[in-house]
């Protein structure tokens, strides 16, 4: 089933007054503040997911390994970033994972893999982009499709950038990259999905 990466889910809820008595709490090791962060960011974090790897058993493994990590860590967490934006960065690493292990699969399966799944698996790439392009459901399937064509980084910045609405700073902490290199690679993901999508439409 394909999957609208652009639909405005309200993913990324406002932060609330408490936030920093939740983060606290959670560096404290509150096994409450656990639960309680849980319950409050599960969704958004599930729908990242099912964002970069496009599969909903997927993305609720990766939900599962996401809070796993982050109630091991939970007392080394800085409190730098919102609680949202900390399990963000963990998903995303475990998301890199997940397509780690793919290609490891792929490698041991060479022989046996069908041209068309090594085309789609080669190219992780699915990803949303700018308001101006998403006006109309027909325009929304030919931004996805081109978002389809893109690389594994590509993807990942600009659904961070336009569908979760992120700032440069928080997609820095999030792909372990400087801000200027964000800044950097946005552009040239802006310019590679115009480049799809004038194709798309050209054809």
């Amino acid at each position: 089933m394909a999957i609208d990466l652009l639909a405005p889910d309200g993913a990324r809820a406002a932060e609330s007054g408490d936030e920093s008595d939740l983060i606290q709490r959670l560096r404290a090791g509150d096994k409450r503040a656990c639960a309680e962060c849980i319950d409050r960011h599960s969704a958004g974090v599930y729908r990242l997911a099912l964002r970069m790897v496009s599969d909903p058993q997927e993305a609720e493994d990766i939900v599962q390994e996401t809070f796993l990590a982050a109630l091991k860590s939970a007392k080394g967490f800085k409190g730098r970033s919102s609680a949202y934006t900390w399990l963000c960065s963990i998903a995303y690493h475990k998301v890199a994972d997940h397509y780690r292990r793919q290609s490891r699969e792929r490698k041991r399966m060479v022989s046996g893999i069908d041209v068309d799944t090594v085309d789609d698996t080669e190219n992780p790439g699915r990803q949303p982009q700018p308001d101006s392009l998403i006006e109309s459901a027909e325009t929304r399937q030919v931004v996805n499709e081109a978002l389809a064509k893109l690389p594994w980084d590509y993807r990942q910045v600009l659904i961070l950038k336009y569908v979760e609405e992120m700032s440069v700073a928080e997609i820095s902490q999030i792909m372990d990259r400087s801000p200027k290199s964000i800044e950097g690679l946005l552009t040239r993901s802006r310019k590679a999905l115009q480049t799809h999508l004038a194709g798309l439409r050209e054809g």
